[in-house]
Order: C-alpha cells, then sequence, then structure tokens
C-alpha cells in the first residue's frame, strides 16, 4: 500500500478522543507487516515492538496519537436539534460544518451546525463569534426521530474524505496527528530488514487531545530509554505574524529546542539530519509543547524525550493540509536515528 493511501485509510475514519478504537483496530492492521507483536489495549492505545534480538536492549519509543478533535451530544431537543460540547475544536469555524454523528447503535448520521441565514440577523451580529453552548447540529428529523437515534453521550466529528490537491498536497480531517503515525510506518518501512542495536517500541495512543493520557499509559507500562513524541506544528500561511513559531510548508521535519526535548537528544537528531541529508528545521519552545512529551517525560524514573514534529497548516479544522514529502522526511529522519543507535551508546 502507498504511503499515501495508509494516509487516507487513517485520517478517513472516525477515532475522537474517548473514543478510538476503530482507527486503533486499523492502525493496528497497518502495523503489524513491520514489527514482532501487536497490542491494543483496554484505553485504546496501539503498541507494535521490533525486537533487535540483543539480549537486555535498551528501548526506543515513537509516539503519535491516534484521536481527533470532537464533540459530544449533551441535548436532544423536542425540535430535533442536537446541542453538543466541543473537545480541541474552534468555535469561530464551525457554523455551517458538515459533522458526523456516531451513534451508540452504529449508525453514522449526517449533520450540519446550523447557521442563521444573515438576511434573519440584526445589525452587527455578523461580526460575533456565536459561542458552542448557543449552536445546534440540525440532522434532519423531529424530536421523536432524534430520540429514537441518537443518545446523550454520542460522539460527532468533521464529516469527509481526504483529497489530493496539487502536487503531493493533502487536505482533510484528523491529519493531527494520524499523519505523523504515518511517519513512523514509513520508518519502519526504511528499516525493514535493517539489523538494529535497539528495541522499537510503536505506540499510537489515545485521548491527547484532552490530557495526554494515553501516551502517559503506554510511557509507564514500556519504560523506554528514549522516546520522541511525533506531533504536528504550525506550517506558514498568509496569516501568520513574526513570532507565531511557524514553519516552512515542504521544508522538512522540525526538531524542538526547549524544556519538551532533552537538549543532547536533539542535538543528536540534527547531527543525523545533517549527516544524512535530511531537511530538517528547528523549533524554539520554551513551554508546554502540547504535545504527548510532556506526559512521556516525567513518567517513572524520568525519560529522555524528545519532540520531532511535521508541519501542518490549518490546524484543528476539518481542512488540515500536509505535504506529502514533509511525512517522507520525517519518516527518514526517524529511520536514521534509530538506526544509527549503536548497541549500549544511548
Amino acid at each position: 500500500m502507498e504511503l499515501r493511501d495508509k494516509l487516507k485509510k487513517l485520517v478517513n475514519a472516525y477515532g475522537v478522543s474517548g473514543n478510538e478504537y476503530d482507527v486503533s483496530a486499523i492502525a493496528a492492521e497497518l502495523l503489524r507487516p513491520y514489527v514482532d507483536e501487536v497490542d491494543v489495549d483496554g484505553f485504546g492505545n496501539v503498541t507494535g515492538i521490533r525486537r533487535c534480538g540483543i539480549p537486555g536492549a535498551k528501548k526506543v519509543m515513537l509516539d503519535a496519537h491516534l484521536d481527533q478533535i470532537g464533540f459530544l451530544v449533551t441535548e436532544i431537543t423536542d425540535e430535533g436539534f442536537l446541542r453538543f460540547m466541543g473537545m480541541g475544536v474552534d468555535q469561530r469555524m464551525l457554523l455551517g460544518s458538515e459533522l458526523t454523528v456516531l451513534t451508540q447503535t452504529g449508525k453514522r448520521l449526517p449533520g450540519v451546525v446550523a447557521a442563521m441565514p444573515p438576511h434573519l440577523q440584526n445589525p452587527g451580529d455578523n461580526k460575533k463569534s456565536v459561542p458552542i453552548d448557543k449552536m445546534v447540529v440540525d440532522i434532519g428529523m423531529t424530536g421523536e426521530q432524534a430520540k429514537k437515534e441518537v443518545r446523550i453521550g454520542d460522539y460527532m466529528a468533521f464529516a469527509g474524505d481526504a483529497m489530493d490537491l496539487l502536487g503531493d498536497v493533502v487536505c482533510g480531517k484528523s491529519m493531527d496527528d494520524r499523519a505523523c503515525f504515518v511517519c513512523i510506518l514509513h520508518a519502519l518501512e526504511l528499516l525493514r530488514g535493517k539489523p538494529l542495536a535497539v528495541d522499537v517500541i510503536v505506540t499510537g495512543t489515545a485521548k491527547e487531545e484532552v490530557g495526554g493520557h494515553g501516551a502517559m499509559t503506554r510511557a509507564w507500562h514500556e519504560r523506554p530509554d528514549l522516546a520522541i513524541a511525533i506531533d504536528v506544528c504550525h506550517a506558514k500561511t498568509p496569516d501568520a505574524g513574526p513570532g507565531d513559531r511557524v514553519h516552512e510548508f515542504g521544508g522538512g521535519a522540525v526538531v524542538t529546542v526547549g524544556i519538551n526535548s532533552n537538549p543532547h537528544f536533539a542535538r543528536r537528531m540534527m547531527e543525523v539530519a545533517r549527516a544524512k541529508k535530511i531537511p530538517y528545521q528547528v523549533d524554539a519552545a520554551p513551554s508546554h509543547t502540547g504535545t504527548n512529551a510532556w506526559g512521556i517525560q516525567v513518567i517513572a524514573e524520568g525519560i529522555t524525550t524528545l519532540v520531532v514534529s511535521l508541519p501542518l497548516k490549518y490546524m484543528h479544522s476539518p481542512v488540515e493540509m500536509l505535504c506529502m514529502r514533509d511525512v517522507e522526511h520525517v519518516g527518514a529522519l526517524l529511520a536514521a536515528f534509530v538506526e544509527d543507535l549503536k548497541e549500549g551508546q544511548l
């Protein structure tokens, strides 16, 4: 399967934070050819292990989260509308959005976030942001029909499948962070058949968008010697201003320096990139990066951790956009780093 096809298979699936099980099953299927064992735990985390065969070998963890931003139904009105709360969603982009309601009975119902026409608005209303608690989803049903089909606590997510734009650009929902899981798959493909001096632990983790709980549970269980949190970062767009910490779209992997990344680890990653002529960029992050690295590094006795990122446009929207050569460069850098590790030299 081509890399782009793997990406689309993952991002087209639904797996909102707290209910990642469908996408976890797909991730496990994609991971299985590259590792010696695969497990999906009760939390929804996927873990794959490729063993190097050296007794007592050190362990390197490559982590990307599988959950996506989304919504929970909080009320079904007598008129058939759904009230909801968001998880990681920017309310400014919601009016008029197409959603999919993921019912507890397994049905997927189309819906739209209701948007009042400008003809009915009062002067100045179109300049105000509508809060989520004032929005409703219209699924085209009466109150009686809606209450039969939908329950409070049902998940909802942005609808739509990924689409190809010109060149090697792909656009769609949930690129954050499933595209980075695809980067790991690419790294494993590049490492296929090559001898390694470390065991590689791959985790596709749950609930990152609501606190990073999945990565913390896996880090606690696996106790890796090194961990790399692979997540998306912001690519440059026309509205980005100075100091926004944005990076070139198509410019390669982004290596983070700062309190979420061990400085020696970051320096070694950049040395490998230069030696292998793999394009990379640098991000200076003096505080919480909002990635799984924050939780991983404080688990147990402390884990040596690094953040490596994939440039992404329009994060936390239904039209997240990436460049496939960035996916390839991130995967190539991860593979080169793991291959460069020598026995007992972490």
